[in-house]
């Protein structure tokens, strides 16, 4: 449930109309936040340059947007901080298109994030017969072959995005060395972990990433944690936020991050 009395007046990933997968107004997006007394917003709406799924292609009229979003932190200075982001979905092959975007524009955060392994487009994807350890090792190998070469992202979104799809919660040990070599790369570049809500919104009550990942960042040095709640509609702006803070204060974190022009300003949880 949305909690009444909120720890953090800042939502790090959401999206308005001009994400695909969004059906929500950018004007009714703003305003929700600003009615919920959120100050600082960040809008990080879908570019995924190569997704599979024609339906949803997830590109943006970027002259529009970045048009949009300037007018509306002007409109809501004094009220809510509103940051200019992008959700950018990582692909192999598509690197150097992710880069041109990222680099024509001078937004606030980047969150680097995965909606596809390889070809395969995982909200779309029929898990029913799929060996899920192979999947998972796959998974986690993919993006640690990723990161190694793309570096243009500031926050990995969602990090166990899998953990929504699958159907179960695997054992992470089989293929934990692959995921301490990823955390262990986001610790020496300086990159973000966000602990992203979502999940409880599809009812799969899951965080993302799951609480050993979360974990095991703060073990290695990680310090830098967003919250986002992936909102694609006013009212899961914030969702769970309150356990989410509880969960990342009994795991030794000690600051929240907002960014601005793609530098972390760090806050006292």
């Amino acid at each position: 449930m949305n909690d009444n009395k909120y720890i953090l007046d800042c939502d790090f990933h959401t999206h308005t109309g001009f994400s695909d997968d969004c059906y929500v107004s950018v004007d009714e997006m703003l305003e929700g936040a600003a009615a919920q007394g959120i100050k600082t917003l960040a809008v990080t709406d879908h570019y995924d340059p190569g997704y599979p799924d024609p339906e949803f292609p997830f590109t943006i009229d970027f002259d529009d947007y970045q048009k949009t979003m300037l007018e509306n932190r002007k409109k809501y200075r004094g009220i809510m901080d509103i940051k200019i982001g992008l959700e950018v979905g990582i692909m192999e092959g598509q690197f150097d298109a992710a880069d041109r975007v990222i680099n024509a524009f001078p937004y606030d955060v980047i969150l680097g994030s995965f909606h596809c392994l390889r070809s395969i487009d995982l909200y779309t994807f029929d898990f029913t017969d799929v060996d899920g350890p192979a999947m998972l090792e796959d998974f986690y190998t993919y993006m640690y072959d990723c990161l190694k070469i793309f570096h243009n992202y500031d926050v990995v979104g969602h990090f166990s995005i899998l953990d929504r799809y699958i159907g179960k919660l695997y054992d992470y040990a089989p293929f934990g060395d692959v995921i301490d070599e990823t955390l262990k790369l986001l610790v020496q570049e300086g990159k973000g972990l966000e602990i992203n809500t979502s999940s409880f919104k599809y009812g799969t009550g899951t965080w993302l990433p799951r609480e050993s990942i979360l974990r095991r960042y703060r073990e290695l040095g990680g310090e830098i944690l967003t919250f986002g709640s992936d909102a694609h509609s006013p009212e899961h702006y914030r969702f769970h936020f309150n356990d989410a803070v509880e969960l990342a204060r009994s795991l030794g974190y000690k600051y929240y991050c907002v960014f601005d022009q793609r530098k972390p300003e760090f806050f006292p949880l």
